[in-house]
């Protein structure tokens, strides 16, 4: 699972808008060079009839294949046989390349010539891509996106008014509630809001002898920290500067404090709280809630069905006196390359992964969630009436997104949160440990 970053849409977009100029639309030139041009010099037609561009010549006779890459052959699969389906004539190749990796490559393999039309990345990378002109605008595809993809999410893939991505898919951790249980607990199968709703039923359900208990997560990885700390107002890298992660803030000692007083309602050690603990016991039926993902849906549909229980996804519970719980979201974004020769056909591509057809294809294949606004997401086949997936998505859209996080966030973050959780420091001095850390594992680039 991929650790990502986190801040206030209104920072990213400063940010962005900040980045120096990386030209304007694509045009139809070698594939040596990043286009550039608007679209009126580029040539680009839009069919207002059909609301798409008019793929290029070579491309729509099939005379030429578009090159796509992709992190995984299931999904390219399914992706090429959806488009086919409403393009026949048009050939697609593709190549498996991680996410991770594309950014990078895309800058060499572009300019030799050997690169995508459409490639997949994580939406951290965009900044750079976009500064950089390895990412080209999406055109007039914008309202329609805006239409179907939640702004949160689009505000990272724009900059001075243009998109120059399409976000694709969407990972969040969310609140798995056991619903049959909370019933006979509660006389309610309604989930909590809040974590003094959830203190409460802990009072009576809480068995520490028994090892029962009334919620599970990760308690010592800033993952899962982050929802509780956010809540109480504390964001990471406020000023967008990665020297700064605002460990030492008066915001994060309030929520570090209360997140430490959470150990009454699931006290076990950090070591203690890991996947076997927390998922393996929730399928038993015997907890009414842990803080997971959707990579655990196929199990639990699973084990619900075999120990006849139902389970429900909601968003992430927060201080009753604070913010809705923000989350580290994940989101993979589909780009039309700068190098592309053939800009028209690549966003009539892009474009279609957003589509209702090409969003099945992504949750048919591999299981990932469209990035799709709540109502928008009940189109799309195979997912429809699925409210695990729509809690997923509800809480994605609660998301704190940044252009980058270094990894090394993630070492002094943790260390924090153990300290804290398994009472090894006091608050403030933790807090001082996580700044020197940071600072010296940032000089060391690790």
């Amino acid at each position: 699972m991929k650790k990502i970053g986190l801040l206030s849409v209104s920072c990213i977009l400063a940010s962005m808008l900040a980045l120096t100029g990386c030209g304007g639309e694509s045009g139809n030139t070698a594939s040596t060079a990043p286009n550039s041009g608007t679209e009126d010099s580029g040539g680009l037609k839009w069919d207002s009839a059909t609301n798409e561009y008019e793929m290029e010549p070579e491309i729509a006779s099939g005379e030429q294949p578009l090159k796509i890459w992709v992190e995984y052959e299931d999904y390219a699969k399914a992706l090429i046989k959806a488009f086919q389906a409403k393009y026949p004539n048009v050939k697609v190749e593709y190549e498996v390349v991680a996410k991770v990796e594309s950014a990078e490559r895309m800058s060499l393999d572009g300019e030799a010539g050997k690169g995508a039309d459409v490639f997949m990345t994580n939406y951290d990378e965009m900044a750079q891509a976009i500064d950089s002109a390895i990412a080209a605008p999406i055109g007039q595809y914008d309202e329609a996106l805006k239409d179907r993809v939640p702004e949160t999410f689009l505000n990272i893939v724009s900059k001075d008014n243009q998109m120059y991505g399409v976000p694709i898919s969407s990972e969040s951790i969310a609140l798995f509630y056991n619903k049959t249980l909370l019933k006979e607990l509660t006389g309610s199968d309604k989930p909590a809001a809040t974590w003094e709703e959830v203190t409460e039923l802990a009072k009576k359900y809480n068995d520490k002898k028994a090892n029962q208990w009334t919620i599970r997560f990760l308690a010592g990885q800033i993952y899962y920290a982050y929802p509780v700390l956010s809540s109480m107002g504390w964001h990471l890298y406020p000023d967008n500067d990665l020297d700064k992660p605002d460990f030492t803030s008066d915001k994060l000692t309030q929520g570090l404090e209360y997140y430490k007083s959470l150990r009454a309602i699931w006290d076990v050690n950090s070591a203690d709280a890991n996947w076997d603990s927390i998922e393996s016991e929730f399928v038993k039926g015997k907890t009414p809630y842990i803080i997971t993902g959707p990579w655990v849906f196929k199990d639990f549909d699973k084990a619900a069905a075999d120990n006849k229980f139902e389970y429900g996804v909601t968003t992430l519970p927060k201080a009753s006196s604070g913010d809705a719980a923000g989350s580290l979201t994940g989101v993979s974004v589909a780009v039309v390359s700068g190098y592309t020769k053939y800009p028209a056909a690549s966003r009539v591509f892009a474009n279609f992964m957003a589509s209702d057809e090409g969003a099945a294809a992504l949750y048919q294949s591999i299981g990932a969630i469209p990035a799709l606004k709540s109502d928008k997401i009940q189109n799309v086949e195979g997912i429809s009436g699925n409210e695990h997936v729509a809690g997923i998505i509800a809480q994605s859209e609660n998301a704190d997104l940044t252009p980058q996080i270094p990894d090394y966030l993630y070492t002094a973050g943790n260390d924090l949160v153990v300290n804290v959780w398994d009472n090894l420091m006091g608050v403030s001095e933790a807090q001082q440990k996580a700044e020197k850390d940071y600072a010296d594992l940032r000089a060391l680039g690790n």
